[in-house]
């Protein structure tokens, strides 16, 4: 029984992900196709299907509600898991792989770099089995894990009070950010305590989940110093480690508080959106069509033909384009940690935007960001609708 638990929670927390991942990573350029990108895009999508799908169903299904979530969320998440992995063999035929240069070159890392990374596992794993056995409770406990509790034995959704056990209203201040639900789903189909799952399974995935998605932005900062990756990793444990100056850090809920959605949203939603602005600040932009004249000195120093240069660039923009895309998801699928972190990286979206638009001396690069606004602008209206009672599920 133990075996088939773990197994569930490798299938659910992993493996599901990282297929779902792949379907949106042909959107990326060759050298973002990495195994990491591909468990943060999952991730993302993961918790953008269960907005998309969740709130419906919270809001107008008042009874067995759990039950309706799970037969619309699970043929969702596995058709797109299906569909990454049948992707990837479509294109695996006309030559597209995913990039493992990174874990190829570990064996040409120097002893000093090897000798950091052997620190950062460490101090990761430290940190795992600290969270793993010496779990913390605190307040919020009493509402977002009972939640969860609540959503398993009761198959209802935000229609009671966790602090007394009482049927009320949809509770509309936290009726979107779905996190406690997910966490029940999961214990759900692997046969665990939803509580068990908040305090000791949810840790040892989000805290190295977290750390890859900071791997990605440490290859973006360090691009032409990969040399100083496994240390900056190493300096990244150890501010998790020693920052926790006050019960309000991210360092702080990282590590003591990675089940609650709050956590999420500071340590994921947040880094995505940087590391995703990041990955567009980092590509070059080219035209599709490149003039001879203007262009040819270029051509003729990387020593490749025009047809060559202009497929370079349509990888490019095409790169571009999934970046984009995943930004997008992730306005909506922040939502699932907490209404404030949809504000946060719409107003992030906007400001990052237009310091991108400056850059390139576009303005289509605004009207991109105000496209991926949309799906976090709608949620913020329905919040808005709901919580001053001009929508009444």
């Amino acid at each position: 029984m133990i075996v088939y638990r773990i197994f569930s929670f490798i299938l659910w927390l992993l493996a599901v992900p990282f297929c779902m991942g792949l379907l949106l990573l042909p959107l990326l350029k060759r050298s973002q196709r990495t195994p990491g990108a591909a468990l943060i895009a999952g991730y993302i999508l993961q918790f953008f299907i269960l907005e998309l799908v969740g709130i419906p169903v919270v809001l107008y299904v008042v009874y067995d509600g759990f039950s309706a979530f799970i037969k619309c969320y699970t043929p969702a998440i596995i058709l797109c898991a299906l569909a990454g992995i049948w992707v990837t063999y479509l294109k695996g035929k006309k030559g597209y792989e995913l990039n493992f240069k990174g874990l190829r070159q570990l064996s040409e890392h120097s002893l000093e770099e090897k000798i950091m990374l052997i620190m950062f596992i460490g101090i990761v794993g430290f940190q795992l089995y600290m969270a793993f056995t010496r779990a913390s409770f605190d307040g919020d406990d009493a509402y977002y894990g009972v939640q969860a509790v609540i959503a398993q034995q009761m198959d209802t959704l935000y229609r009671i009070n966790p602090y007394t056990g009482r049927s009320s209203p949809l509770d509309v201040r936290h009726a979107l950010a779905l996190f406690s639900v997910w966490e029940a789903y999961v214990g759900s189909m692997s046969g665990v305590h939803a509580t068990i799952v908040a305090h000791s399974v949810v840790p040892l995935v989000l805290i190295p989940v977290t750390y890859i998605l900071y791997y990605q932005i440490g290859g973006i900062l360090l691009k032409r110093k990969k040399e100083l990756l496994p240390m900056f990793m190493v300096l990244m444990a150890l501010w998790q480690m020693f920052g926790a100056v006050s019960i309000y850090t991210p360092e702080t809920f990282f590590l003591t508080r990675t089940w609650q959605g709050k956590s999420f949203a500071g340590n994921f939603v947040i880094p995505a959106v940087l590391w995703l602005f990041l990955s567009l600040f980092g590509q070059k932009s080219r035209d599709t069509e490149v003039p001879l004249l203007r262009e040819g000195w270029k051509i003729l120093e990387s020593g490749k033909s025009i047809a060559g240069y202009r497929e370079e660039s349509r990888r490019e923009s095409d790169g571009q384009r999934g970046l984009w895309i995943l930004l997008a998801l992730l306005n909506l699928a922040g939502g699932a940690s907490s209404s404030l972190a949809i504000l946060l990286s719409c107003l992030m979206t906007a400001g990052f935007g237009f310091l991108f638009a400056v850059k390139e001396k576009k303005f289509s690069v605004l009207f991109k960001a105000g496209l991926c606004c949309i799906p976090g602008g709608i949620y913020v209206a329905l919040y808005g609708a709901l919580t001053h009672g001009l929508l009444i599920p």
